[in-house]
Parts: structure tokens; sequence; C-alpha cells
């Protein structure tokens, strides 16, 4: 059984991200070596080429990720939290499999999108594998441009984009909803992003922002801004599947329990969680 989730207005992607920064700001240091932790082990499979390396990373990130969403509940309950607390959900017995099984089912999509890229943009791979030194580059850059299309861009950044949302809040549905369906949590994630585009495009407006005013800083300064996104984003969750009250408490109290959200976010980091 799918899961119940609210829709807000659009300022509410506002408070997530101050509610993020509520969260982080408890512990800053055990955040950021967190994310740090996690950005080793993404780029590890890089460091080892070795295909059974790269699988074991890729399927370690969900656990990881659930780790660092883990660590803020427990913040948000008052609780201390360290580095070690990230690798709690590998052995979260009922939990992990669900975990492991989207896990795969991510790294599946990633093998799709990866054909799928290779079909659409075939011509610009082959013209960068062909190059030779004695080529002129102008004309090489020229081959390429020539040979992009707008349509296949867009067409990818529609599919990556998909599957992004699709997986997004699919992750703390399965672990802390404890929803088995996997092709149903990621339906229901997919919903989420249509009935709260307002408030989730704020929030990646906002983090957007973010990310490409550290550009100059050789992206330095995400060690700093990605945990409260990543926070932020699991406020986002705990606020939009939060548990339902009865439809006449909603209509009676709507305004108050909007009030009661903002006055939440800055005191504690939480909502209605």
């Amino acid at each position: 059984m799918s899961a119940d989730f609210r829709t807000f207005k659009a300022s509410f992607g506002v408070n997530w991200f101050k509610a993020g920064w509520a969260v982080f700001k408890t512990q800053p240091l055990t955040f950021m070596m967190m994310y740090i932790f996690i950005v080793i082990v993404g780029l590890f499979p890089f460091i080892m080429p070795n295909p059974i390396v790269q699988m074991l990373c890729a399927l370690a990130g969900p656990f990881l990720t659930v780790g660092f969403y883990n660590a803020a509940l427990n913040i948000q309950a008052g609780k201390s939290i360290m580095l070690a607390d990230i690798l709690k959900p590998f052995s979260a017995k009922g939990r992990r499999l669900n975990i492991f099984r989207l896990g795969l089912y991510q790294l599946g999509v990633a093998l799709i999108l990866g054909v799928v890229m290779s079909l659409l943009f075939e011509p610009v791979t082959s013209a960068l594998q062909n190059h030779t030194p004695e080529q002129d580059m102008q004309a090489v850059m020229a081959e390429i441009a020539a040979a992009i299309s707008l349509a296949d861009i867009a067409i990818f950044i529609v599919l990556q984009s998909l599957a992004m949302m699709a997986f997004a809040y699919a992750l703390p549905l399965i672990y802390f909803k404890e929803q088995a369906n996997i092709f149903g949590a990621m339906k229901q994630s997919l919903k989420v992003f249509y009935y709260n585009v307002a408030p989730l495009s704020v929030f990646g407006g906002i983090a957007a922002l973010l990310i490409i005013a550290s550009t100059p800083l050789s992206l330095v300064p995400l060690i700093f801004i990605m945990p409260i996104i990543y926070i932020g984003f699991f406020v986002s969750f705990q606020a939009i599947f939060a548990d339902q009250t009865p439809q006449s408490a909603i209509e009676t109290d709507r305004e108050n329990d909007a009030k009661s959200d903002q006055e939440g976010a800055g005191q504690t980091g939480r909502f209605d969680a």
C-alpha cells in the first residue's frame, strides 16, 4: 500500500532549506565528514576501474544516503551522531534487503541510460575516438558541434530527470515507511514531484544557485553546501509524507498547520515527522 502524501506551496521550498541548515549547524563537522565519505565511495570506481568494485560502490550508495538521512533524524530527536552512523543501514535487519533491491534497480536504470546515451551521442563519441594529434582541434570541435542534436540532448535530460525523480523519494519510502514494493515507491516518488513541483522547484533552484556559486572556488564549498541540501531534502520527505489527519481536521486547521510547520522548521528542523 502506497503512503499518502501532502502538497505544499512554493514558499515551503525555502522552509525546507532553512530546516536543513537548522539540523546541519548542530553538528556541521560530522555531516561534512559523512558527505566526504559518500563522495570518496562514489569516486573509488575511478581509482580502481574494476567492474566488481564499480558494482559494489553503486550498491553501497543507497545505504550511505539512508545512513545520512537517519543521522539527520537522530539530530532532530536530540541525539548526538558520529561518522560511523552512516553505516548503520548495512546492519538494519528487515530493511537492508529492500535497500539492496532498490540499489539493483538503480544500477539497472544507470546501465540503460548509459546505453541510451551511447546511441544518442554516437557521432560525438566517434569523433572523439577518431581524433588524432595531427587534426586541427577547431575542425574536430566543429564536427562535434554539427553532430550534436538539441533533440537528443532534450531526450536524455528528460530520461535522466525522470530516473532521478523516481528514486529520490523511493529510497526514504522503502527505509523509513518500510514500503516493500519498489515500483510502487518509484511511482509514488514521481507523483510527489508532480504534485509538489512548486516547492521542489524552489528548493532545487536554491540548491542549483549555491552549486553554481561554488564553481569559482573549485566546488570546495560543496563540502558545506551538499550536506544542507541532503538534510533539507529529507525534511521535505518528512513534511510530504507526514501522517495524515482526518479531512475535517485538515480543513479546520489548515492555516494553523502551516504556521506550526514554519515555526518547527526554525526551531528543530523537523516537519511533522
